[in-house]
């Protein structure tokens, strides 16, 4: 009996973990391999702002952006291992209203987390309301996060991170651009799209 008990515990736990919708955003990465642009677009990152410390996470999955055709993900092989994360801090107060001219650009200072090394890192996060009646508009019950979306620009050289020293030897700059993302209100329990 006990361990049935404990099983439907687990069961709600876990349902309690799935049942928080988390929306990605579309995510185009470039780079430069053996004199070739190669690049990937995909639903990869997830966007989450954490209201009662002011926490801003930016989580790309390079893992999502694989096809599975060899030839065509050999260069994100040296990139799939870990999350890129970007943990900044963004005051609410710096959060633009919902107005018909609600955009703005904010820097947002942090740190980003690659392949087992930190930096300090900046980014220049644009946020901008959408319509409630367009298609881009997804009806979560958050009127503000529902209609806010971001565009963010991240680039950085492999040697930063030690991908140079990966079996493909990265060494062109790595673009990212974030375009309308989603911005996931951050609850607990999301820690796990958060960790590498």
């Amino acid at each position: 009996m006990k361990r049935l008990l404990y099983l439907f515990y687990l069961l709600i736990a876990f349902g309690n973990l799935f049942s928080q919708d988390v929306y990605p955003s579309n995510t185009f990465v470039k780079t430069c391999f053996h004199n070739e642009i190669c690049f990937a677009n995909q639903n990869s990152s997830n966007i989450f702002y954490n209201e009662s410390n002011s926490e801003l996470y930016i989580v790309i999955d390079f893992m999502k952006f694989k096809t599975g055709v060899d030839s065509l993900d050999a260069w994100l092989d040296d990139l799939d291992d870990t999350k890129f994360i970007f943990k900044g801090v963004l005051n609410s107060d710096k959060l633009p209203a919902l107005s018909n001219h609600g955009h703005k650009t904010l820097h947002v200072n942090g740190n980003v987390t690659f392949n087992n090394v930190v930096h300090s890192y900046s980014i220049d996060l644009v946020l901008f309301k959408i319509s409630s009646d367009g298609i881009l508009f997804r009806n979560t019950g958050n009127d503000y996060y529902d209609r806010i979306r971001s565009n963010v620009q991240i680039s950085f050289k492999p040697k930063e991170f030690k991908l140079d020293k990966k079996p493909h030897h990265l060494k062109k700059t790595i673009s990212i651009n974030i375009g309308s993302g989603y911005i996931n209100q951050y609850k607990p329990g999301m820690e796990t799209f958060i960790q590498n």
